[in-house]
């Protein structure tokens, strides 16, 4: 376990998460809103889709879906819209046969991203991801969303071992100071993350085993 591993606990106090809301779910699309009145940079991390070659599915990047469907690329995208396909299930044949991860980074990028963000502390899980987590989170608080969706309370270890999620990321995690706050959508399929300091959100955009997208 490296000082960058990062796994996610119950924890018992809902006081961590409330002043996410009345923040609500996220959204890219320029002008949005999300947590502008607290943040001002945003940046937009890709999940890539993936291209099964016979042998281990290879990642391609938006950029590149964009090329070969003669789409633009711009913040606040969505894949559907890069891939100009109108349905959960569509291809594109050559290009992409399996679709990013939906609501959660993936596992491969996370490593990288956790580096960036050492500091986080707290989180909330979508309490719908049930069997889709590594590890059932136990002993949480629950809060809930004015439209309905209802989230676990989560802390960050890094303690090794334990019941402790590590293959799925929080649908929104920040540090205890709040300095920034990161989020993915349960249906979308790229990670948001807000801050204050602008250069900490360059330095992300900067790393080239992540493909993201910086605004305003």
């Amino acid at each position: 376990m490296t000082d960058t591993a990062i796994g996610w606990i119950g924890d018992p106090d809902p006081s961590a998460a409330e002043w996410v809301f009345p923040y609500r779910y996220p959204d890219a699309l320029a002008g949005g809103g999300w947590l502008a009145d607290r943040f001002g940079p945003l940046l937009q991390i890709l999940h890539p889709a993936y291209l099964d070659g016979g042998a281990e599915p290879t990642p391609v990047s938006w950029a590149a879906i964009a090329a070969a469907c003669g789409t633009t690329l711009s913040p606040g995208a969505t894949f559907m819209q890069v891939a100009a396909v109108d349905g959960p299930n569509a291809v594109v044949d050559g290009v992409f046969d399996g679709r990013p991860e939906m609501g959660s980074v993936p596992v491969e990028l996370v490593p990288a991203l956790y580096e960036h963000f050492p500091d986080a502390g707290s989180g909330l899980m979508w309490a719908g991801w049930a069997g889709f987590l590594d590890e059932e989170i136990g002993g949480c608080a629950r809060v809930r969303e004015p439209d309905g969706l209802e989230y676990q309370v989560i802390a960050a270890t890094r303690v090794p071992g334990g019941r402790v999620v590590r293959s799925r990321t929080p649908n929104f995690w920040w540090p205890r100071d709040r300095s920034w706050c990161a989020a993915t959508g349960i249906d979308d399929e790229h990670t948001l993350v807000a801050a204050a300091d602008r250069s900490r959100l360059e330095a992300v955009h900067a790393d080239p085993r992540l493909e993201t997208l910086l605004f305003p």
